[in-house]
């Protein structure tokens, strides 16, 4: 049939119009004909959403063992030394990843970076980075009371110092996997001796180490007579053939000499390792005689004594209100020469240069690694240092008797008697008749250490502790402070922590000789602890009311 012009117008115009509407819309036109066009996110025929790869790259993969997931569910094993992954399973356009080691490789950990997105694309961009595992070393640790104790670790050369009272302790550098680990003691604590358990562990390390043991015992330490007798006198001998009068202040060198503030007799005594003792300066004569040698010097009951590094010997001359000094070319009188490092005859407290300066009574000294002494100035109450050029300063306390803690002068003291220095530059006083144990910090801040104001004999820490009369400290190269408690006559035991313990001496009066906890003592009221070498933690007493010079061996 023939259509007319007009009506084939109207289709013509219409096939136009749906052919228009085919332009803009494929779908409106039945789905691109029968070839089925791609989407431009890659899918096939028909429209189907996209898909994307999710993958990246992997540095420093060593071993085998390592598992990647995706969303927690995709699991992908990454070969040893490979350099990039991709996952097999594709994510659809706009669904989120999230990449974790779900297993680590043998010996190494590895983290992942870039971790979480959306795929809109073929994601390459997650990294993996891996490295040797590192473990740490820690254990347990019984019984440990005072300072001391240094642990090695073989793995990576580390020594660990352990603090008193610890009951657990961890190295801090982490150690490799594999590494051999054995953790051993190399240095005991004070009059303690620890060991390690028999399962302690020891071999090529794969996992943090936590069951190390430790545990440690007070030793059961030995009192004896070094030198002289119950009967005073002054005599030259060795052993208990010598005799003193009044031993106070005692000093050891490094070579084991002890030096002896001989009181009473007014001479500074010389005991040699082998026990043999000599007068080193002193007349046996009260007075004052200066710049001369030391077998025409004279002392007036001199009580404090302590020998620095380059063995000068420093004398607190109590009666004549001056700081002597002696020095040896060697250790015979006639080789040592008598000066006076600072003060005068006349009694004070005044700051100076050598005779400028003034003390009254003093009883109690120590000199550090620099060369400065330290006095306690008892009846000014403070604590006094000198210059290795004489220059007088009071670093702490005034002339009023107190017991205030603090800040140099505002601080106070009652009767310092004796004075320690330790390796870091603190001061440790006895402070005889306040009854406590204190300490100078390098900034010149004063604080108790242990004791209390109240007298007794109780162990404890700080402030929980008595003591009655402490007369003189010593300090060793662990911070742990001997104390002469003079009128408990007991040696006591002050851990960095404060603990205070009974080293040796019952508490009664007498020259029993034997194991620390049934030796007794008459007034203790010096003390010198030797701080290296095989004889480290000896320690020897000035027994004042036995005339005798007691040695402490653990």
């Amino acid at each position: 049939m023939r259509v007319p012009a007009l009506h084939h117008a109207v289709l013509r115009g219409g096939y136009r119009t749906l052919l228009a509407l085919c332009v803009l819309s494929l779908a409106a036109c039945g789905g691109g004909g029968s070839s089925g066009g791609s989407g431009s996110g890659g899918g096939t025929g028909g429209g189907t959403t996209s898909s994307f790869t999710i993958g990246g790259t992997v540095t420093g993969l060593n071993a085998s063992g390592l598992v990647l997931t995706d969303n927690g569910g995709d699991n992908l094993t990454v070969p040893s030394g490979s350099s990039t992954f991709t996952f097999a399973t594709k994510l659809s356009s706009g669904a989120t990843y999230s990449v974790a080691v779900g297993t680590q490789p043998t010996g190494e950990t590895c983290s992942v970076s870039n971790a979480t997105g959306t795929a809109m694309a073929n994601v390459t961009t997650v990294t993996v980075s891996c490295q040797v595992a590192t473990f740490t070393v820690a254990g347990t640790i019984t019984g440990l009371s005072n300072a001391g104790l240094q642990l090695l670790d073989y793995s990576g050369g580390e020594t660990l110092a352990v603090s008193a009272g610890k009951t657990s302790y961890q190295f801090t550098q982490p150690v490799p996997y594999n590494t051999q680990v054995h953790v051993t003691v190399v240095a005991q604590p004070s009059l303690e001796t620890c060991t390690a358990g028999a399962s302690n562990f020891n071999g090529p390390i794969t996992a943090n180490v936590t069951s190390d043991t430790f545990s440690c015992t007070t030793l059961t330490a030995t009192v004896s007579t070094f030198a002289g007798s119950t009967v005073a006198g002054n005599v030259n001998g060795t052993g208990p053939a010598a005799s003193f009068n009044g031993p106070i202040g005692v000093a050891v060198d490094s070579s084991g000499n002890l030096y002896v503030a001989d009181s009473a007799n007014n001479e500074i005594r010389l005991i040699t390792p082998a026990g043999v003792v000599t007068t080193l300066a002193g007349t046996g004569t009260a007075g004052f005689v200066d710049n001369t040698t030391g077998n025409l010097a004279a002392f007036n009951y001199p009580t404090g004594v302590t020998v620095d590094a380059s063995g000068n010997i420093y004398v607190a001359d109590f009666y004549n209100n001056r700081i002597r000094k002696i020095v040896c070319t060697s250790l015979v009188a006639s080789a040592c020469t008598v000066t006076t490092l600072a003060g005068q005859t006349s009694a004070g407290s005044l700051d100076g240069t050598g005779a400028a300066a003034q003390f009254n009574q003093p009883s109690g000294v120590a000199v550090d690694s620099s060369g400065n002494v330290y006095v306690a100035d008892s009846a000014n109450n403070e604590i006094r240092k000198i210059t290795p050029a004489g220059v007088v300063t009071t670093i702490a306390g005034s002339t009023t008797a107190g017991s205030a803690n603090g800040s140099g002068t505002s601080a106070s003291f009652n009767k310092p008697s004796g004075v320690a220095v330790d390796s870091s530059g603190n001061v440790y006083v006895a402070d005889f008749l306040n009854n406590e144990i204190r300490m100078i910090n390098a900034s010149d801040v004063v604080s108790t250490l242990a004791g209390q104001t109240t007298a007794g004999n109780t162990n404890g820490t700080g402030s929980a502790a008595q003591f009655h009369g402490p007369n003189d400290v010593a300090v060793d190269a662990a911070g742990n402070v001997y104390v002469a408690d003079s009128v408990n006559n007991e040696i006591r035991l002050v851990a960095p922590t404060g603990l205070v313990s009974t080293l040796a001496g019952t508490g009664a009066q007498g020259a029993v000789n034997g194991a620390a906890t049934t030796a007794t003592f008459y007034s203790p009221s010096g003390l010198a602890v030797v701080t290296s070498g095989s004889a480290a933690g000896q320690v020897f007493v000035g027994d004042l009311g036995n005339n005798e010079i007691r040695e402490i061996a653990p």
